[in-house]
This record gives C-alpha cells, structure tokens and sequence, in this order.
C-alpha cells in the first residue's frame, strides 16, 4: 500500500485475493427458532384448513345451548325496558330449529334459521291466555313483536343481544338462573 494516498481511497481487497478474510458465517439456528416456526405454520395451517371465527361458532353454539331468560326489551319508540318483576320470558332454541319458551303469560313457539351472525325469526305463534296482571299483555305483544324483528346476534360475555335491520339493540338475554 502508498503511505502518500488519500485517506478513504484504499484498495478493497476481496475474501478472494486475501486468504485471512473470511465471509462471518452465519450463526446456527438454535432449537427455539425451529420450535417458533413450527408453531407459526401450524398456526397458518389451522387459518388456512379451518378458518372458523370464534366469536361467530360462539354466538351460533352458544345460542342452542342455552336457555335464555329476558333481561330488556325495546318498546315501540326503541327503548331498552326491563322486563317487569313477577314474569319471565324465556326462549329455548332448539337444535331442530325452532324457538319455545313463555312470553311472560303464553306460551309461544317459531322457526328460526342462524348463520354465524345473521338470525332470522318467523312471526312466533302464541296460546291465547289472558293475563289480568296490569302491563303483561303489552310486555308479551312487544316482546312477541321484537322476536319477529331479530336480524342478528352477538354474544357479549354471557349475555345474547339480538338486533333488528337497523342494528338497534331489541332483546337482551341472559342465561335461565336454575
């Protein structure tokens, strides 16, 4: 090499032409690194093979594996009520596809079809029994009206909220106490 030359104009000398550098040979992979890529496509496989959203077969399983006790309903303007002290409305979602339960003071029963979020009730069928107590009856009609008006569900926590077209919250249930 020139002593007189600029600093930063010095040859490059390739691996090739001086045997004392070497290429820095990469690392071995350790076994944590295999074991982490092999979870990575195990897990790509499970996407890719059964790509099932947990939350949608959730709601779909959870919906006829349970019976479902009324928390709140929605009166003809939208409003979330409570369901009055002394009744209990409940819905039994079969697995054959069909909806049963007590409307407060009938007994009621309807078709329903599920698909992941998507719910749709036929208009429910009732026995005629009057109840004198004041306010069942119109609980039970509203009641009776926002089943038919369900589009969807979600399942939050342990609760089934049900919504209509709009994606206005109609019906509020919990799971039946023992």
């Amino acid at each position: 090499m020139d002593d007189d030359a600029e600093p930063g104009t010095e040859p490059v000398v390739s691996p090739a032409e001086d045997p004392d550098l070497e290429p820095a040979k990469p690392a071995p992979m350790g076994r944590n690194f295999y074991l982490v890529m092999a979870l990575i496509g195990f897990m790509i496989f499970l996407i890719i093979f059964f790509n099932v959203p947990g939350e949608r077969v959730s709601a779909a399983t959870t919906l006829v594996t349970q019976n479902w006790t009324l928390k709140t309903y929605a009166d003809t303007t939208g409003v979330l009520l409570p369901v009055m002290t002394g009744t209990q409305i409940t819905a039994d979602f079969g697995t054959h596809g069909m909806v049963s339960g007590s409307a407060g003071c009938n007994r009621y029963v309807a078709a329903y079809t599920v698909k992941e979020y998507a719910l749709s009730i036929a208009a429910p069928g009732s026995t005629r029994m009057y109840c004198p107590a004041p306010g069942v009856m119109e609980q039970e009609t509203l009641y009776l009206s926002d089943l038919g008006n369900v589009q969807s569900i979600r399942v939050h926590g342990p609760d089934l909220n049900m919504y209509d077209a709009a994606g206005r919250m109609i019906l509020v249930f919990g799971p039946e106490s023992p």
